[in-house]
């Protein structure tokens, strides 16, 4: 992905994200290519998790400026003030950053399916190109999309870089560090230099919410400059579980099971919830591994990609471990000792991947075992829907 600032800021940019880790390919992983592509999950929910259950990097839902936002909106509105921080901005770019998006798209990053009769056929269908991507509703402007609404046919980038959080983020803060005086001038007319939008008053109205946002977020946007890539702070609490105790590691629908797949092996199970729906770990432990094992991990995989994207291993002992692929990052750190019910990181799709999910191993002295009967006789029901 191409970004307009340097390497350094777009890396620990990225560190932040649901989908985020810098790259750390491991060759050993790599040849797994075939056993982590997710069935059925391209049927996934890719709605926001409910409040009671769906923590996210960007925390949950909270009430700002006496607008309720959902955890899919804060995760979003994270983004944009961390990458603010990470290429050295102050507060107010984030600030207009906010009020823009909140105007254009109420912070959520938003699919087009081309529908809009101001499209030709063949603009439409690079426009619809969008749904392939993750996106948290649908939007029929043009052919604008994304949290910004930006627009590949007036230059703003291609369909997939735009659909891609980090590159939208850096693509407005580039054009408000175009506008004179921008540091100075009231938001309204910071925003609209930027969008050039037919309601360019619209954006003075959000301006409460915008700096509340981004006096609430800027403390993790900094603390994430320093904080190890792919990791991110556990804003989610901990399940409370009784020692030695197994539990059911993630919300969500079993989609696909352990067993031969195309001619391989799929080492674990798979469970579809939504985007950022927490992860937990199964049971106590050490953690052996928290990396990112595809060549990215800084946004959603797909099939072409090899590894489990960002991957948290732990050692139960006894020769026991457990995997946890595809986050969109993760909570925790190698060496780490943490308890059942230790948040570990979200739901994503990063690696080899179609959909967001979990996929989920128990392994036995390093070979993997069928995780559902192995959890059954451990009081533990991979197939109902809870989390515990």
């Amino acid at each position: 992905m191409s970004g307009t600032a340097g390497q350094v800021a777009q890396a620990q940019a990225r560190a932040w994200l649901w989908r985020a880790a810098a790259p750390l390919a491991l060759p050993v992983l790599a040849g797994l290519t075939l056993l982590l592509i997710p069935l059925a999950v391209l049927a996934a929910p890719d709605q926001p998790a409910a409040a009671s259950s769906g923590c996210s990097i960007g925390g949950t839902g909270a009430t700002v400026a006496g607008l309720e936002l959902d955890v899919v909106q804060m995760g979003q509105a994270q983004t944009i003030v961390t990458v603010a921080v990470t290429q050295g901005l102050d507060p107010y770019a984030a600030t207009v950053a906010l009020a823009t998006a909140y105007q254009e798209s109420r912070i959520r990053m938003l699919a087009n399916d081309g529908s809009s009769p101001e499209l030709t056929a063949e603009q439409a269908a690079v426009t619809a190109t969008s749904l392939q991507y993750a996106h948290d509703g649908l939007g029929s402007d043009h052919d604008s999309v994304n949290t910004f609404q930006q627009r590949w046919l007036a230059g703003w980038g291609t369909v997939a870089q735009l659909m891609d959080p980090v590159y939208a983020v850096e693509a407005f803060y580039a054009r408000l560090l175009e506008v004179p005086n921008w540091r100075t001038i009231p938001l309204t007319r910071a925003a609209q230099a930027v969008q050039v939008s037919a309601y360019g008053d619209a954006y003075a109205r959000w301006g409460p919410l915008a700096r509340e946002l981004t006096a609430m977020l800027w403390p993790a946007a900094q603390a994430a400059a320093t904080t190890p890539a792919g990791a991110a702070s556990a804003l989610c609490p901990d399940l409370p579980v009784a020692a030695e105790s197994w539990i059911r590691p993630t919300a969500g629908t079993l989609t696909s099971g352990y067993g031969p797949r195309w001619g391989t092996l799929h080492a674990g199970v798979d469970i579809a919830g939504p985007r950022g729906s927490p992860v937990y770990a199964a049971a106590g432990g050490t953690v052996l591994m928290a990396a990112c094992t595809s060549t990215y991990c800084d946004r959603d995989g797909g099939l072409g990609l090899a590894g489990y994207g960002n991957l948290v291993e732990l050692d139960h002992g006894g020769g026991v471990t457990t995997r946890y692929g595809h986050l969109s990052t993760y909570t925790v750190l190698p060496g780490q000792r943490i308890g059942a019910g230790a948040l570990l990181g979200f739901q994503g799709s990063t690696g080899n991947s179609t959909g967001v999910h979990l996929h989920f191993e128990v392994r036995i002295d390093g070979a993997p075992v069928d995780p559902v009967p192995w959890l059954a006789e451990r009081g533990v029901d991979l197939h109902a829907p809870s989390r515990g």
